[in-house]
């Protein structure tokens, strides 16, 4: 990850109030930091509100050990995180590697839709989690920046992605939804015009391009009918 200085689906509610959601956050740095504190103060809550149960591994115990324990469990149907990536790598706490391709069990991903905010991961790791039975997988190919001072509108628009399956919404759903808003505030800011609204949306413009899932890559990345039951 990267730090530099629509019309709506109708939401639903989830069909099941036991939903299991593993989420996994780095925070130890200022780059992870306000995207974790964001997601703590509008996206889990959010999840909580439509009935899914979330298990946090964040900070400190977003560690390598602890992710195998909680996501071999086989009721988590969601995993969800920030952290840092390469293209075969997702890092939690101070860098420890979480997942690798060819570093984990297939139990840890098997079944689950997951979304990883990350540089990278989307391109390699996420497919592999797919050959291994990720039902589908929301991610970028390469760098996913934010400004500092607009960090904000960045995080809303990838936010989308976990509130939309919270809502109960298929992977193609949850697709056109995040475009959407993505689509939304770029166009927002260049209708603003100035030259600081479109370095703007600039930035937002390869965060949607880069954004990787079974709608927007392909089969590799999923089944577009995917949905948190």
């Amino acid at each position: 990850m990267a730090k530099r200085a629509a019309k709506a689906l109708v939401p639903k509610a989830a069909s099941v109030s036991t939903i299991q959601v593993l989420a996994i956050d780095s925070n130890h740095e200022p780059i992870t930091k306000p995207v974790y504190d964001y997601r703590e103060a509008v996206v889990y809550p959010y999840m909580t509100s439509r009935g899914l149960v979330i298990t946090k591994l964040q900070g400190s115990l977003a560690r390598r050990h602890y992710v195998v324990e909680e996501a071999t469990k086989p009721d988590v149907q969601y995993l969800t995180g920030v952290g840092h990536g390469l293209f075969d790598t997702y890092t939690g706490d101070y860098g420890e590697i979480l997942f690798q391709i060819g570093h984990y069990d297939a139990a840890e991903v098997e079944g689950k839709i997951i979304h990883l905010i990350s540089c990278q991961a989307g391109r390699d790791l996420g497919p592999d989690f797919v050959k291994n039975g990720c039902q589908a997988f929301f991610g970028y190919d390469e760098n996913f920046s934010y400004l500092a001072d607009k960090q904000e509108l960045f995080f809303e628009c990838d936010s989308e992605i976990d509130k939309g399956f919270a809502d109960g919404l298929t992977a193609e759903e949850v697709f056109v939804r995040v475009k959407q808003r993505y689509d939304d505030k770029i166009e927002e800011l260049e209708t603003n015009g100035s030259q600081k609204s479109l370095y703007t949306a600039s930035f937002l413009e390869t965060n949607r391009d880069h954004l990787r899932c079974p709608s927007s890559g392909g089969k590799k990345w999923g089944d577009t009918s995917a949905r948190l039951h």
